[in-house]
């Protein structure tokens, strides 16, 4: 019972390292022999968990959503959530919203989501070290800016076709206005890094260069953060010493969760036949509106029968009647909307790429007469003298890999900018086309297109 208990109190330690709300080991105890008070913690924590899994993160959105969602609707989320991902226990799904009892239920269902999602090993993947150059992500998805766009494109939806196209334009111009910012400020950022690293070479913390990065620069100018980051740094130690030692007790935990399953069989009441039976949140009158309505739509079919003959018949004869014009006016608006699908499903690709795309990290190097390197926005070297610049990547397993040649990091580039710019010639005949449609339905209005800026 003591390996146990600590297994169990690591189990917690883990969760409350990574964002959950602090949880005692005494309450796994209490939800075994279903304790009416360990419901309310145990449905706040499959609240968390279930967060972190379509998030991928803990963050002050989760506790604030938390703070203002009552219980019941706390707990048919959970219900909901759970059953999407494929748990399917009808005395789950059937405990009261209440949060009154049900505490071993919880118990199986918060072991089942960290089994299916291997949320343990999710964790690991997000350690990461807090002295890293670039610990932001520029391109992660916000929570706030989601909402706020989804109530702009509700909000769109109301405007006039007139009002529609001053929109487009208008976020046509912040999308150019902001891609000039974000490129005069990525440059004058690599002007500043090229700075540091040529006023510090031959010094070096890193055997893979032989220079100081801004982070490490930034630390000398500012020696009281160091205790800081040294704060961090033993965090995150004793959290990936955690992991590591879950690995190894892992086995007792699941042991201990197949008694919580036999004590749950051996205090089943009713049919054996109930565990093979799967519970679906289903109204309890939703038989009975499915029969109304197949009966009204047997009546609706008789009432109409002879129209629908009548309908059939001149279908069959404007079948015959078709020009070769109009299939080809078909064809061509079938091969468009099989273009849009395929710009919408590359552009689903890029997306992705540009979620878990990450900056290279420049390191600066005298130049060899082997390895001639060029600036991105010109044919000179970039620097002075005859120094040179090397991009590398940092992984996720290793601190550094093996430095690449900035001249094939400008090209992976130029490629992804040639695909943008494929993408954003098919969105505009794709809106072009949704213009002209929106002038065909208006009487008396004529679409001109823009002339393009110089």
């Amino acid at each position: 019972m003591a390996q146990v208990r600590e297994t169990i109190e690591l189990l917690t330690n883990l969760l409350t390292e990574n964002g959950t709300s602090k949880t005692k080991a005494e309450l796994f105890r209490l939800a075994k022999f279903n304790k009416d008070e360990a419901t309310l913690p145990f449905w706040r924590l499959l609240f968390e968990l279930l967060y972190f899994c379509r998030y991928g993160v803990m963050d002050e959105v989760a506790v604030k959503a938390y703070s203002e969602l009552t219980t019941e609707e706390l707990i048919v989320y959970v219900k909901q959530e759970m059953q999407e991902r494929g748990f399917l226990s009808r005395e789950f799904s059937a405990l009261p919203n209440s949060a009154e009892s049900g505490s071993r239920e919880l118990l199986l269902g918060m072991a089942w989501l960290l089994c299916k999602e291997d949320i343990i090993d999710k964790f690991m993947d997000k350690c990461a070290s807090p002295i890293d150059d670039e610990p932001v992500s520029y391109f992660q998805p916000n929570v706030v800016e989601r909402s706020k766009n989804s109530n702009q494109e509700l909000a769109s939806q109301s405007l006039k076709p007139a009002q529609k196209v001053q929109q487009l334009q208008l976020l046509n111009g912040k999308l150019r206005m902001s891609l000039r910012r974000l490129y005069a400020l990525q440059r004058e950022r690599t002007k500043l890094q090229h700075q540091i690293h040529e006023c510090t070479e031959g010094v070096s913390l890193s055997a893979d260069r032989n220079h100081l990065s801004s982070m490490e620069v930034h630390m000398l100018r500012h020696p009281e953060l160091l205790k800081k980051i040294m704060s961090l740094l033993e965090k995150d130690n004793d959290r990936l010493q955690h992991l590591l030692l879950w690995k190894d007790k892992e086995e007792i935990f699941w042991k201990w969760m197949e008694s919580v399953l036999d004590l749950k069989l051996q205090e089943m009441t009713g049919r054996p036949d109930d565990l093979d039976m799967v519970y679906y949140n289903i109204p309890p009158d939703c038989v009975r509106q499915m029969e109304s309505a197949r009966e009204e739509l047997e009546e609706a079919v008789l009432k109409y029968e002879t129209i629908i003959e009548k309908m059939e018949d001149m279908w069959e004869s404007k079948v015959e009647e078709v020009t070769t014009e109009e299939l080809d006016k078909l064809l061509a608006s079938i091969n468009m909307e099989i273009s849009l699908q395929k710009a919408n499903l590359t552009l689903g690709n890029m997306e992705d790429r540009i979620h878990h795309y990450k900056e290279p990290r420049l390191i600066y190097a005298r130049n060899s007469a082997k390895n001639k390197l060029t600036n991105v926005t010109g044919g000179s070297n970039y620097g002075t003298g005859s120094n040179k610049y090397s991009a590398s990547r940092q992984g996720q397993g290793d601190f550094c890999d093996v430095p690449i040649d900035i001249q094939n990091e400008i090209s992976a580039l130029e490629s992804q900018l040639q695909r943008l710019e494929l993408e954003t010639e098919r969105k505009r005949s794709r809106y072009r086309a949704e213009l002209d449609n929106m002038a065909c339905s208006i009487p008396e209005v004529i679409c001109i297109e823009p002339m393009p800026r110089s």
